[in-house]
């Protein structure tokens, strides 16, 4: 069979006429052959991550995403303070410290839950000051 693309897909021919055909007291209504209505478009597939996401969060899921928030907060940290002794920091600083300290969450293992603590008081001190140095204070 060969497959031409430039050619259109019709319609199938007009339905016929059921004469003698159908049962007695039977008689379907084939003058038109009904058209399905229109479909929406379909949306993009979900991620599998936010079908996941929904289901419920492990507590080994939450322990490394708070403990991998947990080390970007200290990369962060040790940014700013190289900034700082360059005498010029990351205008972005300020809201990346913010959008750490946001992210927290309880992972139910109390030592990681303590130090994770300590690091967004951290966090919030830090805000704090650039905050007093630029005058937003």
């Amino acid at each position: 069979m060969k497959i031409e693309s430039g050619r259109s897909v019709s319609s199938v021919g007009g339905a016929k006429r059921a004469g003698g055909a159908a049962a007695p007291g039977f008689s379907p209504d084939v003058d038109e052959p009904q058209r399905a209505a229109a479909t929406a478009p379909s949306s993009a597939v979900t991620p599998l991550d936010a079908l996941l996401a929904l289901q419920g969060d492990e507590p080994g899921q939450r322990r490394s995403r708070q403990a991998r928030r947990g080390q970007d907060a200290l990369d962060t940290l040790e940014k700013l303070a190289a900034g700082l002794l360059l005498g010029r920091a990351p205008a972005s600083i300020r809201a990346d410290l913010e959008t750490l300290r946001r992210a927290g969450e309880q992972t139910g293992e109390a030592g990681l839950d303590a130090v994770l603590q300590e690091i967004d008081i951290r966090l919030a001190v830090e805000a704090a000051k650039l905050d007093r140095m630029c005058g937003r204070a």
